[in-house]
């Protein structure tokens, strides 16, 4: 293995990471909104949302799916540039 592929490698591994945490975080973000939003429409407490909360949420979910979708799409581009070091250079 060659110092450039062990560096892609290495770059995909974190990226790899960074981009399951946002998943992660973007799953308990969706669970979080779905309960509020059911206890919301069940009548539970007032109808509004007086704090922005569920905005919030909405708001933290749109930017860590955007994160993880980066991070995909750089993913299989230094997957793709991993195949052509490794078997056309």
């Amino acid at each position: 293995m060659s110092a450039t592929e062990k560096t892609i490698a290495e770059r995909i591994k974190e990226l790899e990471g960074s981009a399951q945490k946002a998943r992660l975080e973007a799953m308990q973000v969706a669970a979080m909104l779905l309960s509020k939003e059911s206890a919301r429409l069940a009548g539970a407490g007032a109808n509004a949302d007086p704090s922005g909360e569920l905005a919030a949420l909405k708001a933290r979910y749109d930017m860590l799916k955007r994160v993880a979708d980066a991070a995909q799409a750089m993913l299989d581009k230094l997957h793709a540039e991993q195949h052509d070091v490794k078997y056309y250079r």
